[in-house]
Protein backbone atom coordinates (compact mmCIF):
# COMPACT_ATOMS: atom_id res chain seq x y z
CA UNK A 1 0.00 0.00 0.00
CA UNK A 2 1.33 3.43 -0.96
CA UNK A 3 1.37 5.95 1.89
CA UNK A 4 0.09 9.47 1.26
CA UNK A 5 2.91 11.95 0.72
CA UNK A 6 1.94 13.95 3.81
CA UNK A 7 2.47 10.95 6.12
CA UNK A 8 5.84 10.20 4.54
CA UNK A 9 7.04 13.80 4.93
CA UNK A 10 6.05 13.86 8.61
CA UNK A 11 8.39 10.93 9.30
CA UNK A 12 11.42 12.70 7.80
CA UNK A 13 14.08 14.06 10.08
CA UNK A 14 15.55 16.35 7.40
CA UNK A 15 14.02 18.76 4.88
CA UNK A 16 14.03 17.67 1.23
CA UNK A 17 14.97 19.96 -1.65
CA UNK A 18 13.85 19.42 -5.27
CA UNK A 19 16.65 18.37 -7.66
CA UNK A 20 17.07 16.64 -10.99
CA UNK A 21 20.21 14.60 -11.69
CA UNK A 22 21.16 11.04 -12.61
CA UNK A 23 21.85 8.41 -9.97
CA UNK A 24 23.40 5.03 -10.69
CA UNK A 25 22.36 2.30 -8.30
CA UNK A 26 22.90 -1.39 -7.67
CA UNK A 27 20.51 -3.58 -5.71
CA UNK A 28 22.46 -5.30 -2.92
CA UNK A 29 19.55 -7.21 -1.40
CA UNK A 30 17.18 -8.96 -1.46
CA UNK A 31 18.87 -11.52 -3.67
CA UNK A 32 15.70 -12.20 -5.70
CA UNK A 33 15.44 -8.55 -6.77
CA UNK A 34 19.16 -8.41 -7.53
CA UNK A 35 18.82 -11.46 -9.78
CA UNK A 36 15.72 -10.12 -11.60
CA UNK A 37 17.26 -6.69 -12.24
CA UNK A 38 20.83 -7.91 -12.74
CA UNK A 39 24.18 -7.05 -11.19
CA UNK A 40 24.77 -4.10 -13.51
CA UNK A 41 24.16 -0.50 -12.49
CA UNK A 42 20.63 0.77 -13.04
CA UNK A 43 19.84 4.44 -13.46
CA UNK A 44 17.30 6.69 -11.80
CA UNK A 45 16.54 10.39 -11.67
CA UNK A 46 16.87 12.10 -8.31
CA UNK A 47 13.73 14.18 -7.65
CA UNK A 48 14.59 15.50 -4.19
CA UNK A 49 17.40 15.24 -1.67
CA UNK A 50 17.91 15.84 2.02
CA UNK A 51 20.64 15.14 4.53
CA UNK A 52 19.07 11.78 5.32
CA UNK A 53 17.91 10.49 1.95
CA UNK A 54 16.47 11.16 -1.48
CA UNK A 55 13.54 10.52 -3.78
CA UNK A 56 14.23 8.64 -7.01
CA UNK A 57 12.31 7.87 -10.19
CA UNK A 58 13.15 4.46 -11.67
CA UNK A 59 11.73 1.87 -14.06
CA UNK A 60 11.92 -0.93 -11.48
CA UNK A 61 9.62 -1.78 -8.61
CA UNK A 62 11.97 -2.29 -5.68
CA UNK A 63 10.47 -3.56 -2.42
CA UNK A 64 10.57 -1.63 0.85
CA UNK A 65 13.63 -2.54 2.98
CA UNK A 66 15.75 -3.42 -0.08
CA UNK A 67 19.36 -2.28 0.18
CA UNK A 68 20.91 -0.23 -2.61
CA UNK A 69 24.31 1.21 -3.42
CA UNK A 70 23.82 4.73 -4.81
CA UNK A 71 26.40 6.59 -6.91
CA UNK A 72 25.86 10.24 -7.80
CA UNK A 73 27.60 13.60 -8.10
CA UNK A 74 26.33 16.92 -6.80
CA UNK A 75 27.61 20.09 -8.45
CA UNK A 76 27.29 23.18 -6.30
CA UNK A 77 27.86 26.21 -8.55
CA UNK A 78 27.82 28.50 -5.50
CA UNK A 79 31.24 27.15 -4.44
CA UNK A 80 33.97 29.26 -6.05
CA UNK A 81 36.76 26.67 -5.79
CA UNK A 82 36.59 24.42 -8.88
CA UNK A 83 38.07 21.42 -7.04
CA UNK A 84 35.39 21.65 -4.29
CA UNK A 85 32.45 22.46 -6.60
CA UNK A 86 31.62 18.84 -7.49
CA UNK A 87 31.39 16.02 -4.96
CA UNK A 88 30.85 12.37 -5.83
CA UNK A 89 28.96 10.16 -3.42
CA UNK A 90 28.80 6.39 -3.05
CA UNK A 91 26.26 5.61 -0.34
CA UNK A 92 24.38 2.60 0.94
CA UNK A 93 20.65 3.27 1.16
CA UNK A 94 17.50 1.50 2.30
CA UNK A 95 14.23 1.72 0.38
CA UNK A 96 11.60 3.24 2.71
CA UNK A 97 8.74 3.45 0.23
CA UNK A 98 7.96 2.58 -3.38
CA UNK A 99 4.95 3.72 -5.36
CA UNK A 100 3.91 3.79 -8.99
CA UNK A 101 3.73 7.18 -10.69
CA UNK A 102 1.28 8.35 -13.35
CA UNK A 103 4.08 7.92 -15.92
CA UNK A 104 4.26 4.14 -15.20
CA UNK A 105 7.60 4.46 -13.42
CA UNK A 106 8.29 4.03 -9.71
CA UNK A 107 9.10 6.63 -7.09
CA UNK A 108 11.43 5.34 -4.41
CA UNK A 109 12.06 7.05 -1.11
CA UNK A 110 15.44 5.97 0.25
CA UNK A 111 17.35 6.76 3.41
CA UNK A 112 21.14 6.97 3.52
CA UNK A 113 22.75 4.41 5.79
CA UNK A 114 26.47 5.18 5.90
CA UNK A 115 26.69 8.91 5.29
CA UNK A 116 29.65 10.53 7.02
CA UNK A 117 29.48 14.03 8.58
CA UNK A 118 31.39 15.72 5.73
CA UNK A 119 29.00 14.26 3.13
CA UNK A 120 25.97 15.26 5.19
CA UNK A 121 27.42 18.78 5.56
CA UNK A 122 27.97 19.11 1.79
CA UNK A 123 24.35 18.13 1.10
CA UNK A 124 23.11 20.46 3.85
CA UNK A 125 25.14 23.39 2.46
CA UNK A 126 23.88 22.64 -1.06
CA UNK A 127 20.27 22.70 0.14
CA UNK A 128 20.68 25.86 2.23
CA UNK A 129 22.42 27.79 -0.57
CA UNK A 130 19.97 26.74 -3.29
CA UNK A 131 16.87 27.15 -1.09
CA UNK A 132 17.93 30.69 -0.16
CA UNK A 133 18.66 31.49 -3.83
CA UNK A 134 15.22 30.16 -4.80
CA UNK A 135 13.56 32.33 -2.11
CA UNK A 136 15.62 35.34 -3.17
CA UNK A 137 14.65 34.93 -6.85
CA UNK A 138 10.96 34.32 -6.11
Amino acid sequence: MVQPVQEIEEKRQYQRFPVSFMVAYTVRSPFQVRISIGDNDCFAIARDIGEGGMGLLTNFKIPVDSLLLLKFTIINDAILSTEDRARSFELDAQVRNCGMTEEASYRLGVSFMNIVPSERAYISDYIQIHASNRNFNA
